[in-house]
């Protein structure tokens, strides 16, 4: 009865579409034709065929708007060769004539409808049409995707079409939907005790240097109960899930991808590792190893590019930590001092991984410096391991700093903007000279072994350095796009030395990442190494556009970076190969871009480096330090400086010193920064 009560006052939804005469009336049309209302009266019954509703694919809707777009341009420029130049942009396999270059399409890169799929799979490629990227300002994918975007846009009158990309989390595929089922722990998957062991080795090699993934002393007893018929009821639940994640980890590390190319190493490990792992309301029960099982599933899920989630699963691991008060200086009576220093260990791990994860992402850092009072571990007294966190620390809390300030509320484009680079160059030149000393790299002799943790800490180092100065060179390129005629620049000597600085931290991490693909030490699955030759990448195209003197006319960088991601492809990293392609057609664009002479760009680079050099001032068109004296202009505190020499802290304080100006310098207007902050559709 209840049943029926409910179907008689149920509202009855309105007809989809309804006659000429009952719309006109407000009255309700049966929306069959005739109409009830109309057959009563005899009346004509017509619809209005505008009014009528339709039901459309957003694959379609899509292409609409990109036909759209396409003849709101054809219709602008009235060029035909314009229009043959963007039809070639649609048709990948044709060459095309502009403005009389002869230049090639730009690689499009292979969407997932290109790669193979599994029978689980399936998205469709309207899906994928609907993809949306959050841009954050620091994140090196970010970045290059905004520049590429920019140059499109204007090159081609079109925005960057979606299909024509590679969105996070579509390149490997896992196997599983993401529920959770009440399995068990499956045995048969596991490899057996000597092979398990030299998988938890080579994490050790390649991430125990890094980070505290486990605890040697107690993971190692629960190693040895497993394996023994007698002992393995004393392992704990939780145990079995960082067991299986370590061996995912080491798996990822030394194998290479089988016969399904998108179904990366370990991946038939993680998820039965995340298919047992309870709720968060159940690890909170157990905080340490909790914390150190979330941050091997946040490694290995940012390996995968899948960066979201990894952003994710370590900001629960984070607030984890600060639920345990790891973050404060641990004094309790109840905890032995292994067990303390177990907990700093962990802590600096959560929060690095913190800082490396929300720098890619673009996000804000989720504890301040001021927060932390936790002291870094003593590791037994080995002063190496200690003396390597505590570089590795600071490099993250400058990292912090960085995101907090050039990146931040107070990273304007104004005088706070270039107090934002100061401040990051004296934090970064207090490191710089203990990383010197305490790891040496000596890149001269191709002989000379290289260690792989101190490439690591020079790696980050440099990009720091990129991070900081970056910003720069995007307001000076978007500042030459926006010259309606061939515009000179000229900037301050101390400018020009952060631009120097910049270049020279590219080359010289090329050159790191060289030394390492020489002795097979290159990280294929580890995504350091990878930002890092996209970062560099980066700065180098943007260098060559904006100031080609500030490169080395005897070599180009541009072939070592593609051998480095070719060294990652080679060993199954399919992440390095679509970044690869990417890097091709963001050169071709940016290159045709510059060589259009209808756009107004630069057409004498040759007089641009010349410009920089003298630092002349010149009237009318020209960019200038609004706010610096002639003298100012002429002085560069590195104008001796030979880039090969590399970079004393003394040099880099000295530089940072030399950015105060009377008022900003009007190029620092170009752009907002906050305009490399937003969506990409």
């Amino acid at each position: 009865m209840e049943d029926a009560g409910q179907q008689d006052h149920r509202v009855r939804k309105r007809a989809p579409n309804a006659c000429s005469r009952c719309r006109q009336q407000k009255i309700k049309c049966s929306g069959t034709a005739p109409c009830g209302q109309c057959s009563k009266k005899n009346l004509a019954c017509n619809f209005d065929s505008e009014h009528h509703k339709i039901l459309v694919t957003r694959e379609f809707l899509t292409s609409l708007e990109r036909q759209a777009g396409l003849s709101h341009h054809r219709h602008d420029s009235g060029n035909s060769a314009h229009e043959s130049n963007i039809a070639a942009r649609l048709s990948p396999d044709r060459t095309y004539m502009q403005q009389g270059f002869d230049v090639e399409p730009p690689h499009r890169l292979p969407t997932p409808a290109h790669l193979p799929r599994s029978n689980d799979d399936t998205q469709s490629d309207a899906e994928l049409d609907d993809s949306r990227a959050y841009l954050g300002t620091s994140s090196n994918w970010g970045f290059g995707r905004r520049i590429l975007s920019n140059a499109h846009e204007r090159l081609y009158g079109t925005s960057l079409p979606p299909a024509s990309l590679i969105f996070e989390g579509q390149t490997y595929d896992l196997g599983w939907d993401g529920r959770r089922s009440c399995a068990e722990f499956d045995e048969a998957a596991l490899p057996t005790s000597d092979f398990a062991l030299f998988l938890i080795n080579a994490v050790k090699f390649h991430c125990g240097q890094l980070f505290h993934l486990f605890d040697e002393q107690d993971f190692m007893r629960n190693f040895s109960n497993f394996h023994s018929p007698t002992q393995r009821a004393e392992c704990p639940e939780l145990w079995h899930i960082h067991y299986l994640l370590i061996l995912a980890l080491g798996k990822a590390l030394i194998v290479r991808v089988g016969q399904e190319p998108r179904r990366p190493p370990g991946a038939d490990l993680y998820v039965q590792a995340m298919k047992l792992l309870p709720e968060n309301m159940y690890l909170c029960r157990d905080l340490i190893p909790s914390i150190e099982i979330l941050c091997c599933a946040s490694l290995y899920l940012q390996c995968l590019d899948i960066r979201s989630t990894a952003y994710s699963v370590v900001g629960a691991a984070m607030r984890m930590a600060l639920v345990a008060g790891l973050h404060t200086d641990i004094k309790n009576r109840h905890k032995s001092e292994p067990e303390r220093e177990r907990c700093r260990e962990i802590w600096w791990t959560v929060y690095i991984l913190d800082c490396h994860l929300s720098s890619l992402m673009g996000a804000p850092i989720a504890i301040g410096e001021q927060d932390i009072s936790v002291q870094l571990p003593s590791f037994g007294g080995v002063a190496q391991k200690s003396l390597a966190l505590s570089i590795h620390v600071k490099l993250a809390k400058t990292t912090t700093l960085i995101l907090r300030t050039v990146y931040g509320e107070e990273g304007r484009m104004d005088r706070r903007f270039l107090a934002s680079i100061k401040a990051a160059l004296k934090c970064l030149a207090s490191v710089n000279d203990e990383r010197n000393s305490g790891f040496p790299l000596d890149l001269k002799k191709s002989s000379s072994s290289i260690s792989r943790l101190s490439a690591y800490l020079h790696l980050f180092h440099h990009q720091c350095i990129m991070l900081t100065i970056r910003p720069l060179l995007y307001a000076l390129w978007q500042k030459r796009l926006e010259a309606p005629a061939p515009l000179p620049v000229t900037l301050g000597g101390s400018v020009r030395s952060l631009l120097r600085i910049c270049v020279a931290s590219a080359n010289e991490a090329i050159r790191i990442l060289i030394a390492l693909q020489a002795q097979s030490l290159l990280e294929s699955f580890i995504p350091f190494d990878l930002e890092s030759t996209w970062s560099c990448a980066l700065v180098l195209l943007l260098a060559k556009l904006v100031d080609p003197s500030l490169l080395r006319k005897e070599e180009s960088c541009m072939p070592k970076i593609h051998s480095i991601l070719d060294e990652m492809v080679s060993r199954g990293n399919l992440i390095a190969g679509l970044r690869k392609i990417e890097l091709q057609q963001l050169d071709e664009t940016l290159t045709t871009l510059h060589n259009s002479a209808s756009l107004g760009l630069i057409t004498a680079p040759d007089s641009i480096g010349q410009s920089f050099e003298e630092g002349a001032l010149g009237g009318g068109g020209v960019v200038r330090d609004v706010g610096s004296s002639h003298s100012q202009m002429q002085f560069e505190p590195l104008h001796d400086w030979n880039s090969e020499e590399g970079l004393s802290g003394d040099q880099l304080i000295a530089v940072a010193d030399s950015l105060d100006f009377a008022t900003p310098p009007d190029w620092l207007s170009a752009v907002p920064l906050g305009q490399l902050d937003g969506y990409l559709y």
